[in-house]
C-alpha cells in the first residue's frame, strides 16, 4: 500500500541535526518551529530552516502534523517532534541498539515505541493535542528562565526534570486535608506531576563551600482547575511532597519552592487564597505570578511573584 512506502531524498546527516532531535527529545518530545528557529536558525532565514527541516522531516527524522492531524486537533501553532528514525538515531547514542522497522506503519511503529520504551527511551509517538498549547507554555517558561539566568552573574542551570520523567516514574504522597462539607480531616492519596523540576546554582556560594543550590517545582495553570480541585491536588498534595522521604531520595533535599504560573490577575489571587487557606503552615513555599509578565521580566530577580500568605510582590532571589 502506498502508506507503506517511504519517500526519501539525499541527505547527509549533520552535527546540528542530531542536536536539533537532541533539543526536540529535550523539551519533552515536541516543540514549536519557531522554538528551533531561535535555537539553531536565530541568525538564519526562516527559509533555511524550513529547507533543513523538510529534509528531515521526509527522511523520517522528525515529523509535523498530517492533514488529517490538523483537522480533528487543536493545534495554536505550527508543531514538530521526533519521527522513528530520529528516535532510533538518539536512542542509539544512548547504547540502545533496535534495528529500523520492517514496514513504515502503525503495527511496526507501535512495536518500535514499545521496544524503545522497554530499553528505557521514551519516545513521543504524538503530540498530546488537548495538552499541546500548554506544553508549548512550559518551553516558552524554560527559555524565560534560561534567558534571565543569562543576565544574572554567577547563577547558573543545573538540572531540569521534564513532566514525562515524572509520569514515568510518578511519586505518590498520601496527606490530610480538611472536609469542606463536615470540617472533618480526610486522608489523601495522590500522584506528583508537575510540569517541571529544576535547579539553579549560585557559583560563588559554590566556592566558598556554602549551600548553593535553588530547588523548584514548575506548574503552569491554564485554570483547567477549579480553586477547591487546586488546593486539594496542586496545594496540599504539593506541600507534602516536598516533606516526603521519596523527595529527598530523589533530589537530596526537602527544601524547595512550587513555581506557578497563571493566566491572570483575579486567578492568581484566588488560587493564593485557596493555598494559604489549605495549607497555612506551609504556604510560604507557593510563589505565584502571570504569564503577561513572561518574557519581558527577568524570572528570577524582577519583583513578579506573589508568595501565599504575604502581602506584596517579591523577587524570587534577592542580590
Amino acid at each position: 500500500m502506498m502508506n507503506n512506502i517511504q519517500l526519501t531524498k539525499p541527505i547527509r546527516f549533520q552535527p546540528r541535526d542530531y542536536q536539533v532531535l537532541l533539543a526536540i527529545h529535550n523539551h519533552d518530545g515536541v516543540v514549536a518551529r519557531r522554538h528551533l528557529k531561535y535555537m539553531f536558525w536565530r541568525e538564519k532565514s526562516w527559509r533555511a530552516m524550513e529547507r533543513r527541516l523538510s529534509l528531515l522531516k521526509v527522511n523520517g527524522y522528525i515529523e509535523w502534523p498530517s492533514l488529517d492531524q490538523r483537522k480533528i486537533n487543536p493545534i495554536p501553532e505550527p508543531v514538530v517532534w521526533l519521527g522513528w528514525k530520529g528516535a532510533l538515531v538518539l536512542a542509539g547514542k544512548a547504547g540502545i541498539e533496535l534495528n529500523e522497522p520492517v514496514k513504515i506503519n502503525e503495527y511496526h511503529l507501535r512495536k518500535l515505541d514499545r521496544d524503545l520504551r522497554e530499553r528505557g527511551f521514551h519516545w513521543l509517538r504524538e503530540p498530546r493535542w488537548i495538552q499541546l498549547k500548554h506544553d508549548l507554555t512550559v518551553t516558552d517558561l524554560r527559555f524565560w528562565i534560561k534567558e534571565s539566568l543569562n543576565n544574572i552573574e554567577n547563577m547558573e542551570l543545573e538540572e531540569w526534570v521534564n513532566e514525562s520523567m515524572f509520569r514515568i516514574q510518578t511519586d505518590f504522597v498520601e496527606f490530610e486535608v480538611k472536609s469542606n462539607k463536615d470540617d472533618l480531616w480526610v486522608k489523601k492519596r495522590r500522584g506528583i506531576c508537575p510540569d517541571g523540576y529544576f535547579t539553579v546554582i549560585d557559583k560563588e556560594r559554590l566556592a566558598r563551600n556554602e549551600s548553593h543550590t535553588a530547588r523548584f517545582l514548575l506548574e503552569v495553570d491554564m485554570a483547567t482547575h477549579d480553586h477547591l480541585s487546586f488546593g486539594i491536588e496542586k496545594a496540599a498534595a504539593g506541600a507534602a511532597y516536598i516533606q516526603t522521604k521519596q523527595f529527598r531520595d530523589r533530589f537530596g533535599s526537602n527544601i524547595a519552592n512550587w513555581l506557578f504560573i497563571t493566566t491572570g490577575q483575579t486567578r492568581m489571587k484566588n488560587l493564593i487564597l485557596e493555598s494559604s487557606q489549605r495549607v497555612p503552615n506551609h504556604a510560604s513555599i507557593f510563589y505565584f505570578t502571570t504569564m503577561e509578565n513572561m518574557p519581558k521580566s527577568n524570572f528570577f530577580t524582577d519583583p513578579i511573584w506573589r508568595k501565599a500568605g504575604h502581602q506584596g510582590f517579591v523577587p524570587l532571589i534577592k542580590i
